[in-house]
């Protein structure tokens, strides 16, 4: 009698038993997750949004790291800029350099004075732009600029003493191409050379601001240089 009661399974409760959750709990559970994981990255975002990108470092932004601080001094203020020499750079100055540079002068030259040419014209080349001034009386001028960015072409055509340029501009306007004549036939062939070549790297994007003036010039006339056949 004591063996049977022995042997008799106690029923066991129903609360012990684990549940398996319904198909509704389960996607109610996924959901949630979905949702915090979407709270998340709206938060980061809006955090990176609100940060200047100009301070951050590629680090931060391919592995996820803090960005580098910028060095501050004793008082935690952020420290001048300083040039390679170690000497501090005034952002004045900085600009002023900047503006030296773009209208550095690469190449010019004027028309010959003919009796059919009284009033010369001139063209300009700087790092920036080509500027065409056309003259036809005194103190009365035409001046025309061009970026770099929006010569089309270039092209010139000599004779033995003289030569010609036009230049083609992609700018929608009235006139799309402008015409100088009677230059010397080198000033004529040198403007060409120098206008095309600084088209070439324009449109191959090489970055020719860290270039001085006289590198500049020489990558320019060998970049433009029009290449001639083989003799056979």
């Amino acid at each position: 009698m004591d063996d049977d009661k022995l042997l008799d399974p106690t029923p066991i409760s129903d609360d012990l038993i684990p549940r398996r959750p319904t198909a509704y709990e389960m996607l109610m559970r996924q959901s949630r997750k979905m949702g915090n994981f979407a709270t998340r990255t709206y938060d980061v975002t809006k955090e990176f949004l609100k940060q200047d990108v100009s301070a951050l470092h590629p680090d931060s932004l391919l592995f996820g790291q803090a960005a580098r601080p910028k060095p501050v001094d004793n008082n935690g203020g952020e420290l001048p800029k300083r040039n390679h020499n170690g000497k501090t750079l005034d952002p004045r100055e900085s600009l002023r350099s900047i503006v030296a540079a773009s209208h550095q002068l690469l190449a010019g030259a004027k028309t010959v004075i003919l009796p059919i040419n009284l009033f010369p014209d001139s063209v300009t080349v700087d790092r920036t732009k080509v500027t065409i001034t056309k003259r036809t009386f005194f103190w009365s001028s035409n001046v025309i600029s061009i970026r770099i960015e929006d010569v089309l072409n270039v092209s010139c055509s000599t004779g033995p003493l003289f030569g010609s340029l036009i230049v083609s501009s992609r700018v929608m306007n009235s006139t799309d191409h402008y015409e100088i004549d009677y230059f010397w036939r080198k000033d004529a062939i040198y403007l060409k050379q120098i206008i095309q070549g600084y088209v070439i790297a324009q449109h191959n994007k090489i970055d020719t601001s860290h270039l001085s003036r006289e590198e500049l010039i020489k990558t320019l006339l060998e970049i433009g240089q029009d290449t001639d056949m083989p003799s056979r």
